[in-house]
């Protein structure tokens, strides 16, 4: 609940502080409140699309990236025009004319960066912060809704067009989620060991030198590429 609160409380001084910037546009405070919660949505979206953008191929990552902040800028600058001209009407909006800060692409992107990588910021900080609390996960597997809690996930691997989630208590779930998705998904608890394979820190006994041997015994394999962060790891 308090993270919850939290993050309410970071979008709500968000809002209000967009708000206050707009004032100088010659809006009264409540029209400047009223647009600067256009700009919510736009954030919201990014912040909960650019973790599910794959790099496995970089130049479709790259591409995807691009298609996905230019669509969100698109959109935040539809949804500003539009509260623009619900507030003053459209002939009004067309004879006093409309203040072009908010259409320039490099200011929507900014305040995009801003907001998105505070609240990124933010959530990193309540992890850490709350880390004992439960963080459930909500997947389809085999066409059914699997709800597990992040405690319960033991490694995640890729198996070319499937993903295999594996839990404790020999539990095992198909589906089609991409591997850096769950990478992004699963957060600080868990590392990237290879391509295939997420798989929990405290899950890892030992490293050897081109694999991590699992407290159950069994080995998993680590690529050239994840060896540096992989032997940082702190064993106890």
């Amino acid at each position: 609940m308090k993270r919850i609160l939290l993050t309410v409380a970071y979008w709500s001084a968000s809002v209000l502080m967009i708000a206050l910037m707009l004032k100088s546009l010659d809006y009264c405070f409540s029209d400047a409140l009223f647009v600067s919660m256009s700009f919510v949505p736009g954030c919201l979206v990014l912040r909960w699309l650019l973790p599910h953008v794959s790099f496995a191929n970089m130049r479709k990552g790259i591409l995807n990236l691009i298609a996905v902040v230019l669509a969100v800028i698109l959109t935040d600058m539809i949804l500003v025009i539009w509260c623009h001209v619900l507030m003053n009407g459209l002939m009004a909006s067309y004879y006093s004319g409309f203040p072009t800060l908010l259409v320039n692409p490099a200011f929507l992107s900014l305040v995009m960066i801003v907001l998105t990588g505070g609240d990124y910021v933010l959530s990193r900080y309540l992890k850490s912060r709350f880390r004992n609390e439960s963080h459930p996960v909500t997947f389809t597997s085999d066409y059914r809704k699997v709800t597990l809690d992040l405690s319960e996930i033991l490694f995640v691997e890729s198996r070319d067009t499937e993903v295999w989630v594996c839990a404790t208590e020999g539990r095992k779930y198909r589906n089609k989620t991409g591997i850096t998705q769950w990478e992004n998904l699963l957060g600080e608890d868990f590392i990237r060991v290879h391509r295939s394979f997420v798989v929990r820190r405290s899950f890892i006994s030992s490293v050897a030198n081109d694999a991590v041997i699992l407290t159950d015994g069994n080995e998993i394999p680590v690529s050239r590429k994840y060896r540096e962060a992989v032997s940082s790891l702190n064993i106890c």
